[in-house]
């Protein structure tokens, strides 16, 4: 049977993260793969809101809410008081900071292995990704399929 793009690609996050959390788990670090964008995003500007990380990251704000909350409960990040208490923001916390000297690596190695996975197949998966993406910004999938719905009938 072969396997829908959906399929493919939820396996190939799948095995992807599950390699990385290996790795993180083998130095030791309390950290997922999850964490990556927001870490970044932290170290670069000092402080965020739920809704410049949902913006930025093009993730639902839930689903920010869920993976800063996640952060908050490890340690990593801690939550700045602000006037208005609607609104949500964070930074990374001593401990955060504190583990991403030894991240560092681990990071640089994982980019150079993607960049050599992609070239041992030879695709841009990033590219692939991202120009899907890009084009389903254009033309929603669900109305995609309504098109070719309509034109089986």
């Amino acid at each position: 049977m072969a396997l829908g793009l959906g399929t493919e690609l939820r396996r190939l996050i799948d095995s992807l993260d599950r390699s990385i959390d290996q790795i993180y788990r083998n130095a030791g670090v309390d950290f997922r793969p999850r964490y990556y964008p927001y870490v970044q995003l932290l170290a670069q500007s000092g402080e965020r809101s739920v809704g410049e990380f949902a913006s930025e990251l093009g993730f639902t704000q839930p689903a920010v809410t869920q993976t800063l909350n996640l952060m908050l409960t490890s340690g990593l990040v801690e939550r700045i008081a602000t006037a208005d208490r609607r609104e949500r923001r964070f930074r990374l916390s001593s401990e955060g900071r504190a583990i991403m000297g030894g991240l560092e690596p681990i990071w640089r190695a994982t980019e150079r292995a993607a960049r050599r996975l992609e070239h041992d197949i030879g695709m841009d998966l990033t590219a692939a990704a991202s120009a899907a993406l890009a084009r389903l910004d254009q033309v929603p999938f669900a109305r995609m399929i309504d098109e070719e719905m309509a034109g089986c009938a």
